[in-house]
């Protein structure tokens, strides 16, 4: 009986083999794809912080989540207030910046990898919106993020929002016009 299974677990397995391959490939350029987002924006922060003559600048993926990361650094005089707002919207522009690529360049449009790198950009934007609407630095450990630091740098948190929310709602209308699905799901938009 337990051989009758195996060779029927095999078989199915066999048959299949092709189409798990290819699914199993997807799912981690999928998987790299968000990663990929992530060390992008983290970068933007990283190469703001060296052209403002930062020093110790890491890079740290995951945070304290699965999908987080934070970039620190020594600067021995402090950021000014422009330097700080530059430094906290740099990821968010690095990021938008790599998705934008995709979406301008049609031979990306069929790598999951590049999708997700799209989507996990356009995700992150809404995440920074809604945690700095919902949100409040200093309770249950919430330490604030990118929008919170360029409201604390002097800079306009509603408009910086305003920004994000239209230029993902512009980018979902383009990706859904051109058909690329994200995440493997077409949107529709």
């Amino acid at each position: 009986m337990r051989s009758l299974a195996l060779a029927t677990l095999l078989a199915v397995l066999n048959t299949n083999a092709d189409a798990l391959e290819r699914d199993v490939r997807n799912g981690l350029e999928y998987v790299g794809g968000i990663y990929g987002s992530i060390l992008a924006h983290e970068v933007g922060h990283a190469l703001t912080a060296k052209a403002f003559d930062a020093t110790d600048i890491r890079i740290k993926i995951p945070r304290e989540g699965i999908f987080d990361g934070v970039t620190t650094f020594n600067h021995p005089r402090g950021l000014s207030s422009e330097q700080g707002q530059v430094f906290s919207i740099a990821g968010l522009v690095s990021a938008n910046v790599i998705g934008e690529l995709v979406i301008q360049r049609k031979g990306l449009h069929r790598s999951p990898f590049s999708r997700s790198l799209v989507g996990t950009a356009l995700v992150s934007n809404v995440i920074h919106v809604v945690s700095y609407y919902t949100k409040v630095r200093g309770r249950k450990g919430y330490q604030g993020n990118d929008i919170d630091a360029f409201e604390l740098s002097g800079g306009n948190p509603h408009m910086l929002s305003a920004g994000l929310l239209a230029y993902t709602a512009w980018s979902l209308s383009r990706a859904s016009k051109k058909q690329i699905p994200l995440f493997g799901v077409q949107v529709q938009f």
